[in-house]
């Protein structure tokens, strides 16, 4: 991918997790959406298997995740600051990511980035919560 479209996902993308340390948490998700957003209007660009996969990944995270709160008003059985401290950590991550150089980065980073971001949208939701009361999934 050309560096100033890698450039301005990591741009985009930290301003996205630095707002999502700022706004109250019914907020989060609307900044957490820019993954999928910004992943879009670049693919427009510059075709990316691997952006896609960011695309794909937060965009059912973004969905699955605002359809367990606005059901239930909260992310149980998992306290929702805990979810959007991962969540932000998370889209820290994939800015650090895009910040790199093509060749001083390897394509497992980004994918045990995303593989946490659907482990954290699992937990939140049926299976999920069951597989976590168990202990299966740790936080």
């Amino acid at each position: 991918m050309r560096k100033e479209l890698r450039q301005r996902l990591a741009t985009e993308y930290r301003y996205a997790a630095t707002k999502m340390q700022e706004v109250p948490p019914e907020r989060k998700m609307f900044y957490f959406s820019v993954l999928f957003g910004e992943a879009q209007r670049v693919l427009n660009f510059e075709w990316d298997r691997d952006l896609a996969l960011v695309y794909i990944v937060s965009h059912q995270s973004h969905a699955l995740i605002s359809g367990q709160a606005h059901m239930f008003g909260t992310l149980l059985p998992i306290k929702a600051s805990t979810v959007f401290d991962m969540l932000i950590q998370a889209t820290f991550d994939i800015a650090a990511y895009y910040e790199k150089e093509e060749n001083e980065i390897g394509k497992e980073e980004l994918y045990q980035i995303l593989g946490r971001i659907a482990e954290i949208t699992y937990a939140t939701n049926g299976n999920g919560t069951y597989l976590f009361e168990k202990g299966t999934i740790e936080f």
